[in-house]
């Protein structure tokens, strides 16, 4: 590895980095860290790519600083600071976008190869790495439990999507049907105004927010409480209107429209909204908008056992899941669910219509559930199951 006196050394080889590359420059870059072994002693846009170690060598010779770009930034956060690494900064907040490119229609199969089959999703070097950084930021969370950073209000429950993979899609959904009640949402958004809540905030969870015909007003509401909130969106965007959207974003730091068609094509109001941001470039929309091109037929997490499409159940006995350490999930009845993977309600872990949103985080219930899930998915009813791995 060739000294230079270059100002920064950036960790992550993939897409962020990249980004972070064209921030600060080539010229003031000196190698990119990867924790991929097959990309240690390659090249990426003409810079070095070297392990976590080597990297902390040159740091230590002085004049470096250590760029962060990677959505799995916490975890690389721990990884420097084992290794003595304390000058790093986040080129990606921790509370960070769910897309951060500015691209407006994203084809996410470049980026990652579609499962094929679920012995192949289950097989993947990306669900290996995730399992191991979930287990090690549980390992910092257990004796040190923070406020949530990560809240989905889903303010009724209902989808009008019929993707295979998701355990509540309109033809398989076993829930009530249950919308939650003004009273009840402002209650909630109140006690987090109290806090000064500046986390993720989703006005969804396992459903599609449009069939909500209050949504643009909740979404306002919200908005105006809670000034310091990343206040995101999912939808598949088959109920939006040009008006509707106009309306909406405004109100959001960031839209997701998840365009499913199984050819990749864009679908009519998924199109409609890229052409006029497209036509509007002094509004610079590409910022906070991006149409996801997704197909209904794939493979993905199996829900704990849920998904209608995964048969094939591996077991993760001795795996930790961090969900429960990051996020609050509650349903249209004021109900707390587990997490984001517990789509159909099985667990309840408080309930925001009888109790304060602090009582339910830190009470017995979610305490219980922190410590099986530390000591392993297997304590944890059908979460032994579960090969969903994200970092909340």
């Amino acid at each position: 590895m060739t000294t230079t006196t270059n100002k920064f050394i950036i960790f992550g080889a993939g897409f962020y980095g990249q980004k972070a590359l064209e921030h600060y420059g080539a010229e003031k870059v000196a190698l990119f860290i990867d924790n991929d072994a097959s990309k240690q002693g390659t090249l990426c846009k003409g810079k070095e790519i070297v392990s976590p170690k080597e990297a902390a060598k040159l740091w230590a010779e002085g004049g470096y600083t250590v760029v962060i770009a990677s959505l799995y930034g916490e975890s690389m956060a721990l990884q420097l600071d084992d290794l003595g690494v304390k000058d790093y900064v986040f080129f990606i907040s921790p509370v960070h976008g769910m897309y951060e490119t500015e691209e407006l229609v994203l084809n996410p199969y470049e980026q990652t190869k579609e499962a094929e089959t679920e012995c192949e999703w289950s097989s993947s070097q990306k669900l290996s790495y995730s399992r191991a950084e979930v287990n090690k930021m549980v390992e910092k969370l257990h004796d040190n439990q923070p406020l949530f950073n990560h809240i989905e209000i889903e303010t009724i429950n209902r989808c009008n999507g019929t993707c295979s993979f998701c355990p509540v899609n309109k033809n398989v959904d076993p829930r009530k049907k249950a919308v939650m009640s003004r009273e009840l949402f402002e209650k909630i958004i109140g006690q987090l105004e109290e806090m000064q809540y500046s986390g993720r905030l989703s006005l969804f969870s396992n459903n599609e927010p449009l069939l909500d015909d209050r949504i643009v007003e909740l979404s306002r509401y919200a908005r105006e409480h809670l000034p310091k909130a990343r206040i995101h969106m999912y939808s598949n965007g088959t109920l939006f209107t040009l008006e509707k959207f106009k309306e909406l974003i405004p109100l959001l730091d960031e839209l997701i429209i998840d365009n499913y068609n199984q050819n990749l094509e864009l679908n009519r109001p998924s199109r409609e909204i890229v052409d006029y941001c497209n036509a509007h470039p002094e509004l610079e929309l590409n910022k906070k908008v991006t149409v996801v091109l997704r197909k209904p037929l794939e493979i993905l997490n199996s829900r704990g056992g849920d998904a209608p499409n995964r048969k094939e159940l591996v077991e993760y006995p001795d795996d930790r899941c961090m969900l429960p350490f990051k996020q609050m999930i509650v349903r249209p009845t004021g109900e707390v669910s587990l997490c984001c993977s517990d789509a159909v309600g099985r667990w309840t872990l408080g309930d925001l219509s009888k109790e304060p949103i602090l009582d339910v985080w830190y009470g017995t219930k979610f305490t219980k559930v922190r410590e099986a899930l530390y000591k392993g998915r297997k304590y944890c009813g059908n979460c032994k199951y579960c090969d969903s791995f994200s970092l909340g």
